[in-house]
C-alpha cells in the first residue's frame, strides 16, 4: 500500500470503485459494521454520563483513588511483568542451560487459561483456608489487596510481554556483541552499550502490552483486590450493585483514556521503532557467553518461578478433585460430577468463542486484503477501524453493548447473537494483526498475474489470496478461541441464564465461596484450551504451517 496520498489522489482512487462494483459494496457494509458494533457503542458510553458525573471521578474521593490505585497497580505490575519476561525471554533465547521446554510451557500456560485462575490458586494456597498457610503452616493470612493482586497480575500477564521481548532477542546478531569484546569492551559494556539498546524496541512493546492487560485486567481484582478500589471493579459493582449506568460508564471513560493512550503508543510509536544493522555476509556465531556464575544464577531464578507457577496450577487441579477445601483434603469426583452437570455453560463457552472466533478471523481477512493489496482512498481508515477494538477494554466494550443493544430495533441483551458479536469485535485486532503479516509475504506480483489473466478482485483474493492466507488465517481463528473461551470481562454484562459461560460460572463460585466446584471448571476450561491448542499445533504441522500465537 502506498504511502503518503494525497487527499486528491485518494478521491481518484474512490471514484474507480465505481468500476469494481462487488469490492464497493464490501468495503460499505465493513464499514457499516465495524460502525454499529465498535464505533456506535463507544460513543454511547462516552455520551451517556452528563458533566456532573465526570466530575465526581475527581471530587469523590473513592472514584479518584480508584484511578489512582488502576495506574499504580498498573505501573508496578508492568515493571515486574517486564523483568520476568525478559529474564525468561534472555534465558531462553540466550543461554545453554536444560530444561528450555519446561520454561516455554510455564510460560504458554497463562495464555491459554481464564485470566483470574492465578488469583484462584492463590487463594487455594495462602488464603484463609490455604494448603499452605492453614494446612502446613497453621496460621490466616490476609493475602487480599495490593501485594496479592501484584503477585497475581506478574504471574498471569508477564507471557505476554515475553512474547514480544522473545522474538526481538532472538532477532540480534551475537556478532555486534563479540565485535565489542575483540575491541576491549568487557562483558558488562558489551551488554549495557550493545545488548540492550538493541533490545529496547522489544522491551517497550512487551512492557506495553503488559501494562494494558493489567490495566484492563478485571478478574484477578474481583477475586483477589479485596477492598482496594480500581476502575474495572468499581465500574462492575455500580452495575451489578447499584444499578447506576451513568457513574459506571464514566468509570469505563477513565479506563478508557490511559488504555487508548499506551495502544496508540505501542502501534504508533514502539512499533515503528526498530534497530537495523547493515553488515556483509554473517557468519552466525553461539550467543555472546556471560559469566559461568551470573548463567546459573539466572537459571535458578527462572526455575524459581516456573515451579511457582506450576505449583499454581497443580493446586488448582488437585482443589478440583478435592472434597472440602480447606477442611477435608480427601479426593473426590463430585466436583467434576458438577461441570458435567453444567455441561451446557462448557458448550455456551465452545460454541460462542467458536463462532466469534470464525467470523473475526474471515472479517480481519477481507479486510487486511482491501488495506494491503487494494488502493481504495480510505486504507488508513479501514486500517484505523480494523485496530480500534485493541485499544478498547473488554469490559468497556461490554458495557457499550448493554448500552447499544437493549432497546429496538436492534435488541439482543440476553441473546447468544450479542455474546457472539461482541466476542467477534474483541478479537478482531487479533486476526487483523495475523492476516496483515501474511499478506506482506505474498508479493504483488502474484496477484497481478491473476488479474492479467482477466481474473477480477474477488475471484483473486478467492482463488489466489485465500489459499496462501490459510496459516495467518488459523493462527488467528486458534488464538481467538483460545481468548474467547477463557474471556471473563466482556461477557461479565452480556450474559443471560440460557447463555452463561464457564468463565462467569467460576466467577459465581468463587464469590460463594464453593472452591472445588471453581477449580473444576477452571480446569476444564483449561484442558479444552490446550487441548485446542496442541491439536491445532499437530494439525498444522502435517501441513507444514506454523502456528503462531
Amino acid at each position: 500500500m502506498a504511502q503518503g496520498v494525497s487527499l486528491k489522489e485518494s478521491v481518484k482512487e474512490m471514484k474507480r470503485l465505481k468500476n469494481e462494483p462487488l469490492l464497493l459494496v464490501v468495503i460499505v457494509a465493513i464499514i457499516a459494521f465495524v460502525g454499529l458494533f465498535v464505533v456506535y457503542p463507544v460513543i454511547r458510553v462516552i455520551l451517556f454520563p452528563e458533566a456532573a458525573d465526570y466530575l465526581t471521578l475527581f471530587t469523590k474521593s473513592r472514584w479518584f483513588t480508584a484511578i489512582k490505585n488502576s495506574l499504580f497497580m498498573t505501573l508496578i505490575s508492568t515493571v515486574s511483568c517486564t523483568g520476568v519476561a525478559f529474564l525468561f525471554a534472555y534465558v531462553i533465547a540466550r543461554l545453554d542451560v536444560p530444561c528450555k521446554k519446561l520454561f516455554r510451557f510455564v510460560t504458554l500456560l497463562p495464555i491459554v487459561s481464564p485470566p483470574f485462575i492465578v488469583a484462584l490458586s492463590y487463594i487455594l494456597l495462602f488464603g484463609v483456608q490455604g494448603i499452605v498457610t492453614k494446612g502446613l503452616l497453621g496460621l490466616q493470612a490476609d493475602i487480599y489487596g495490593r501485594f496479592g493482586l501484584w503477585i497475581v497480575q506478574t504471574v498471569t500477564f508477564f507471557p505476554y510481554a515475553y512474547s514480544v521481548i522473545y522474538n526481538v532477542i532472538t532477532s540480534i546478531s551475537p556478532n555486534l556483541e563479540y565485535a565489542a569484546y575483540n575491541m576491549g569492551a568487557s562483558r558488562w559494556r558489551v551488554f549495557r552499550d550493545v545488548f540492550l539498546p538493541l533490545c529496547r524496541p522489544g522491551v517497550a512493546g512487551g512492557a506495553l502490552m503488559a501494562a494494558i492487560n493489567v490495566l484492563t485486567d478485571f478478574g484477578n481484582p474481583m477475586m483477589i483486590g479485596g477492598d482496594l478500589a480500581l476502575l474495572p471493579t468499581e465500574a462492575y459493582m455500580q452495575i451489578s450493585g447499584w444499578y447506576d449506568m451513568k457513574t459506571a460508564s464514566a468509570l469505563a471513560v477513565a479506563l478508557l483514556l490511559p488504555a487508548v493512550g499506551i495502544f496508540l503508543i505501542n502501534r504508533f510509536w514502539v512499533g515503528r521503532r526498530s534497530y537495523v544493522t547493515i553488515t556483509g555476509k554473517e557468519v552466525s556465531l553461539n550467543p555472546f557467553p556471560i559469566p559461568r556464575w551470573l548463567k546459573w544464577l539466572l537459571f535458578s531464578l527462572t526455575m524459581f518461578i516456573s515451579l511457582f507457577i506450576l505449583l499454581v496450577y497443580g493446586t488448582l487441579v488437585y482443589g478440583a478433585f478435592t472434597k472440602a477445601w480447606g477442611y477435608d483434603w480427601s479426593l473426590t469426583l463430585e466436583n467434576m460430577q458438577y461441570v458435567l452437570l453444567k455441561f451446557k455453560q462448557i458448550w455456551n463457552s465452545i460454541r460462542f468463542a467458536f463462532l466469534s472466533s470464525l467470523g473475526a478471523a474471515s472479517l480481519s481477512m477481507v479486510l487486511a486484503y482491501i488495506v494491503q493489496k487494494k488502493q481504495v482512498g480510505i486504507n488508513k481508515a479501514l486500517d484505523f477501524l480494523a485496530i480500534l477494538p485493541g485499544a478498547i477494554p473488554g469490559m468497556f466494550l461490554g458495557i457499550g453493548f448493554v448500552m447499544a443493544f437493549n432497546n429496538r430495533p436492534l435488541e439482543l441483551t440476553g441473546t447468544g447473537a450479542i455474546m457472539v458479536l461482541a466476542l467477534l469485535f474483541w478479537n478482531l485486532p487479533t486476526c487483523y494483526s495475523s492476516a496483515t503479516a501474511g499478506l506482506q509475504q505474498i508479493g504483488a506480483s502474484v496477484e497481478d498475474a491473476a488479474l492479467n489473466l482477466g481474473a477480477n478482485s474477488f475471484r483473486s483474493f478467492k482463488d489466489v489470496i485465500v489459499p496462501l492466507l490459510k496459516g495467518p488465517f488459523l493462527s488467528g481463528f486458534v488464538l481467538a478461541f483460545l481468548r474467547s473461551v477463557t474471556c471473563l470481562s466482556v461477557v461479565i454484562f452480556l450474559y443471560a441464564p440460557a447463555t452463561t459461560v464457564g468463565t462467569i460460572s467460576v466467577m459465581v463460585l468463587v464469590q460463594s465461596g464453593q472452591w472445588g466446584e471453581a477449580a473444576a471448571f477452571t480446569t476444564v476450561l483449561i484442558t479444552i484450551a490446550f487441548t485446542t491448542l496442541k491439536l491445532a499445533q499437530w494439525l498444522f504441522s502435517k501441513q507444514n504451517i506454523k502456528l503462531k500465537l
